[in-house]
């Protein structure tokens, strides 16, 4: 073994502690692009750094609806119609493809129903991502 795949082996098992970072947009982007294990590991490590979940489902709910827009849209002017911005349009652009609409729907409206059940109690706060992820994935 070489001294790089020693390292590589060591980072992955966990020998060598690399501290969590604040994943909630690289979460965002695996949920999008359908990647379960790596969506539950930045979840997990979303958590570790104490990142929200209120704040989890609102940017995911922004980009799903974002994606939404982006692949239904038919016209010449995506961002006056939108009222997206170019940087965005251009995050939306690269998960376009990877859900149907309805899918994308679906994501959207589900988002909206579990932030309502935390707000009014109905669903606990610790479990809400793991049932999204596991109901969309």
């Amino acid at each position: 073994m070489t001294y790089d795949e020693a390292f590589e082996h060591l980072l992955k098992d966990g020998t060598i502690y690399q501290p969590p970072y604040d994943a909630i947009f690289d979460l965002v982007d695996a949920i999008l692009d359908r990647k379960v294990n790596k969506s539950f590991d930045l979840l997990q490590q979303a958590y570790e750094v104490g990142e929200a979940t209120m704040v989890m489902l609102s940017v995911l709910y922004t980009n799903a609806k974002a994606v939404l827009q982006v692949q239904t849209y038919r016209g010449d002017n995506l961002s006056k119609a939108t009222g997206l911005s170019g940087f965005q349009i251009k995050n939306a652009k690269s998960h376009v493809g990877k859900y149907s609409e309805n899918e994308l729907i679906y994501i959207v409206r589900l988002v909206h129903k579990i932030e309502k059940g935390i707000k009014t109690g109905k669903m606990e706060d610790e479990f809400a991502m793991q049932y999204l992820l596991t109901h969309i994935l």
